[in-house]
This record gives structure tokens, C-alpha cells and sequence, in this order.
């Protein structure tokens, strides 16, 4: 019978708060879920779904429809559900007395509802129902982000909170890591979801490490360590990846939940703030301290940030291990030093570890243990002749063995993802610092007396001198050398005599005459033909 009609669900059955969310307390533990299967999978007593049938027997279709509504909602992954489910789990009966809640769920574009053979009765049809949301083709957080870069004018957040079980969770994630812009909507209480497009991330100087014994504990971990002064870089609540994992630098004033703390003190939309957060947050105090060594985070790390944290400390141990064996080459030295660096890299660790790799095949290449060819003298000619000669051929091969495998560690060790993904803390656009170094330059001077004045307190002019002496004008009457430019005449092309009426007449005959003056570059009259 519970595999007809599908019972195989009810192993997820929960209890549901106001909001259609499974209570903390309510829980069961796994043994007590079991129980709870056996005796709801077991529950066929007659009494029982009487008395559950009389306690919604006087809510109206309505509130029916909803309390249906919500019980498929919950179990979606259910897929469509048999009206005897639905009976014994909210004592609606969609076959007898409630075929009007039954009517108004097949006009509901919230329902799907599905014919299949009755699995008592194959040759009658079986109207099952099954929750279907806005978006049925989001399933999982990648189809959720797909969605959201296809609507490029944005979609509402409360279409997408239906999609699947755990979909809110799946959105603060997209909203916390900046995948996706998240605009508040004041009018309708909703946030308004955009697609980001191409994300520009830089990394922040100091190495993120975790403390001994926060590595090596059970313990939930929500502050990491630095060797470089975060607060110039970044600010409470903007996002920061941490191990390759999203959070939001912790603004947090009081233990629990984003939602329990006070709207001042909550991250903003935004993975990046323009402005510090409210000056009350410092005077109740934050929950976890943001100091020249300390970043605080506003999750716990996961188990697999926490790996990816050790393994780049260990990447970081070998390489700074290796790196003094290169028996002091400047080039590996250098390249090494920026790959071990406190500071951002700036320029790309593939190509540096592609340089450490060279300048360690160069350095073995010319260590003091390896063959190397000389010019041949007579003393080495009368040893080979005299069999002398203590060249072991054997030796030149292990040289060369070793110096290959010592070769391949390097550059291993150079090239391992850990070292350039996760030694540095990462975060969306320009460092605090960079921003306001170019908001300070952003205000230029723009007359001379402001210009001469920031020169003053500066201490570049003593007060009262002149910058520099005014610049002459340039004479326009005047060429390079100082002379008086001579006046030309050109004739322009196509120009044709326009009094033709004048032709054969006196003063005709002065005007072409003047023309022809003017086209050998001669002065007419007062020059002012």
C-alpha cells in the first residue's frame, strides 16, 4: 500500500513553523525518525484520521486549499501524491467531502495535477497533485544561478524561494559570494536579483592562516589569521573568500543569525561598502574582534576551507624548503621570494612558478656535484692513456637522476594550486586603500591659487613666491624666427570672374588685369584685392 501510493516520502516528514520552515526543536533525532515513520507508514487506524478529519472539518475551502498547498510545498521531491496521502496527512479528503478544495487545486497554477491508473483499480484514472513553483526547471544552486543570468532586467526574490527545498539558503550564498546583484525593493518588501557578469577579484596582502589549535580542533572556527593589516583593505560586511569559500567580514553585534541582529548591523546587499557601518555597532561591541592580525568571518568554515588552508601552509613550507636549495640563484631566489611574499602577487603565479621552475633547472644544471665537459689537457690525456681516468659512468647517471627528480619537486612544488588559491584572502573590486587614494586624487586643484596654496602647506613654495612667471602670449602676426609673415594670394580653385557684365568694359579691364597681378604674387593696389 505505501508503495502505490507513494509513502516512501514521509521517511522526510517534519514539522513546519509559520513560515513553512522545519522547527529547530522539533527535529527528531534518527532513531526517533524511524519511529515516527514506522507509526505514521503503519497509520491506517480509522478513529484517528476520523478525528483529524473532524478538526478541519469547519475551515473553509480556502484555508483547506491552503493547508494542502503548504503540505505539498513541503514535500515537492515527492513528486505528485495520491489524494490518500494528502487525506492522512491533513485530513482533507479530495475524493468525497472536499471535491470542491480538489476543483479550486486543479485551477491553482501553483498545482500540477497528473492522471494516472488507479493502482487498486487500473481501468479508473487517479488525479494525483504535486506543488509546482514558478520556475520548475530550478533544481539545484547551478540551474538557480542560470535563471538568474537569463533574466537580464532582473528577477524578483520571493519567485525563486519555491523553486526546491533549501533554495533560501542557496540564494544567500549567491548573494554573499556576489554572484548575482541583490537590490532591496521597497515598495513590495523584495529583493530584485541580477545577473553579475564577470567578477573582478584581487587578493589582499598577508598569508590567511588558522591557529594550531584551531586546526586541529573540532571546533567551529570563525576567525582567521593574518601577517598584514586587513582594515586597510577592507571593511565590515563586504565579502571576502576566505579557503575558497564566500563570507562576509562579521559585523556582528550579538550571537545568532544575520536575521536576529539589528538592521545596522547587518552585511549589506553589497559585496563591496562605500561607507563604514554605524558608529552604535562599536559602542555595544562586536561579537568577534577585526584587528591588524585577526579577520572575522561571519560563518564557520567548512571542513573542506579548512583542508585547503593546511594544504596551502604545507605548499608554502616545501617551497620556502626548496627555495634554499637553489644554492643562492638570484633569479629562483627573487621568484621565489614573490611567491612567498606577504604581499598581493602581482604578477600571475603561473607564470612565476613557470620562472622558479627555470631558474631551478638552470641552478642544477650548473651545481658543483654534476659532469660538466672541461677543454681536455695533456695531464687528463696521460691519465685516460695510463687507464686513470676515475669517470664513473654510473655516477653521471644517478647525477642526472637526481637532478631530474629535483627538477620535477620544484616545479611540483611551484605549481601546486594551494599555493596561489588559497594563501591570500580575496575580494571583490579595489582595496579600501587603493579607493581612497584615488578619491583623494580625484579633487584636483583647478585654478592657479588653489594650486599655489596645496604647494604652500605642502612646504614645495615658500609663502608668497610666485609658482613661475606668467607664459607670454604667442603673436599671431609673427613666425618662428620673430619676422612679420609675408601676406600671400592664392587663387582659389575654380574661381571664375562673377561680373561678367563688366566684361569689355574699363573697369573690366582693371579687374583682369588685377587678377593676372594677383597670380604672379604681386601687390595690387592697396592690397585689398
Amino acid at each position: 500500500m505505501s508503495n502505490a501510493y507513494a509513502f516512501d516520502f514521509l521517511r522526510t516528514e517534519h514539522t513546519l513553523d509559520a513560515e513553512g520552515q522545519p522547527k529547530e526543536e522539533d527535529v527528531p533525532t534518527a532513531a526517533a525518525t524511524t519511529v515516527a515513520t514506522q507509526a505514521l507508514l503503519l497509520n491506517n487506524d480509522e478513529e484517528h484520521l476520523r478525528i483529524m478529519a473532524a478538526k478541519v472539518a469547519h475551515k473553509p475551502d480556502l484555508e483547506k486549499q491552503f493547508d494542502v498547498i503548504h503540505f505539498l510545498q513541503a514535500h515537492r521531491s515527492a513528486g505528485c501524491l495520491a489524494p490518500d496521502v494528502i487525506y492522512k496527512a491533513t485530513g482533507i479528503d479530495l475524493e468525497e467531502t472536499d471535491q470542491a478544495v480538489a476543483q479550486m487545486l486543479q485551477r491553482n497554477p501553483k498545482i500540477r495535477v497528473e492522471n494516472v491508473p488507479d493502482p487498486e483499480n487500473p481501468s479508473v484514472q487517479l488525479a494525483t497533485y504535486a506543488y509546482q513553483a514558478k520556475y520548475n526547471n530550478v533544481r539545484d544552486v547551478k540551474t538557480l544561478l542560470a535563471q538568474i543570468n537569463r533574466c537580464k532586467n532582473g528577477v524578483p526574490m520571493k519567485d525563486l524561494e519555491d523553486a526546491y527545498e533549501g533554495v533560501q539558503a542557496d540564494l544567500q550564498m549567491l548573494i554573499t559570494a556576489g554572484d548575482v546583484l541583490a537590490i532591496a525593493n521597497s515598495e513590495d518588501k523584495d529583493k530584485i536579483l541580477f545577473p553579475r557578469g564577470d567578477a573582478f577579484l584581487v587578493e589582499l596582502d598577508g598569508i590567511v592562516a588558522l591557529k594550531e589549535t584551531a586546526a586541529n580542533s573540532d571546533k567551529q572556527v570563525y576567525i582567521v589569521h593574518t601577517d598584514v593589516d586587513p582594515c586597510k583593505q577592507i571593511r565590515r560586511g563586504e565579502a571576502i573568500n576566505v579557503g575558497g569559500q564566500w563570507f562576509r567580514v562579521s559585523s556582528a553585534v550579538k550571537e545568532g543569525a544575520l536575521s536576529d541582529q539589528p538592521v545596522r548591523a547587518q552585511a549589506p546587499l553589497s559585496v563591496v561598502s562605500l561607507l563604514e557601518l554605524s558608529k552604535r555597532n562599536e559602542q555595544d561591541g562586536y561579537i568577534r574582534p577585526f584587528s591588524k592580525s585577526l579577520i572575522p568571518l561571519d560563518a564557520p568554515l567548512k571542513p573542506s576551507s579548512i583542508s585547503s588552508l593546511k594544504s596551502s601552509k604545507n605548499a608554502r613550507d616545501k617551497l620556502h624548503k626548496l627555495a634554499h636549495n637553489t644554492n643562492g640563484a638570484r633569479s629562483g631566489m627573487s621568484t621565489a621570494a614573490q611567491l612567498l611574499s606577504s604581499n598581493a602577487h602581482a604578477s600571475n603565479p603561473t607564470v612565476l612558478a613557470q620562472s622558479f621552475a627555470m631558474a631551478a633547472t638552470a641552478t642544477n644544471a650548473a651545481t658543483p656535484g654534476s659532469h660538466v665537459r672541461k677543454r681536455p689537457t695533456n695531464n687528463t690525456h696521460s691519465k685516460s692513456m695510463n687507464g686513470a681516468n676515475d669517470f664513473d659512468g654510473n655516477n653521471t647517471v644517478d647525477n642526472k637522476s637526481k637532478r631530474r627528480q629535483a627538477v620535477e619537486a620544484q616545479q611540483a612544488a611551484a605549481s601546486d594550486p594551494a599555493l596561489s588559491l588559497y594563501s591570500h584572502a580575496r575580494r571583490h573590486g579595489c582595496t579600501k586603500d587603493v579607493r581612497d587614494m584615488y578619491l583623494a586624487m580625484k579633487n584636483i586643484p583647478e585654478s592657479d591659487a588653489e594650486l599655489q596654496a596645496l604647494l604652500v602647506k605642502h612646504q614645495l613654495l615658500e609663502p608668497g613666491e610666485q609658482m613661475r612667471r606668467p607664459r607670454l602670449a604667442k603673436r599671431a602676426n609673427v613666425d618662428n624666427d620673430g619676422k612679420p609673415k609675408k601676406r600671400r594670394y592664392y587663387e582659389r580653385k575654380n574661381q571664375r570672374m562673377t561680373n561678367t557684365h563688366l566684361e569689355g568694359t574699363e573697369i573690366g579691364a582693371v579687374l583682369r588685369r588685377a587678377q593676372e597681378l594677383q597670380q604672379q604674387g604681386k601687390s595690387v593696389g592697396d592690397g585689398g584685392m
